[in-house]
């Protein structure tokens, strides 16, 4: 099975990405390969983004 390295974007770590990864065939292109984001970064990320939406809890007095 072939595999391509790819390094996270956000965190720096390595990782190897084997043919049935859903971003196998967007690094593994030559002329412009896409930049790499894991997937707990991008869980860290959307939870973090959908945790600023959360509308803030009325404080008591």
């Amino acid at each position: 099975m072939n595999y391509i390295n790819a390094r996270c974007m956000m965190c720096g770590k390595n990782y190897q990405l084997e043919e049935d990864n859903k971003d196998y065939k967007k690094m593994s292109d030559k002329e412009k390969p896409g930049t790499y984001i894991c997937d707990f970064c991008s869980n860290r990320v959307r939870y973090e983004s959908d945790d600023k939406r959360k509308s803030p809890r009325p404080q008591s007095n």
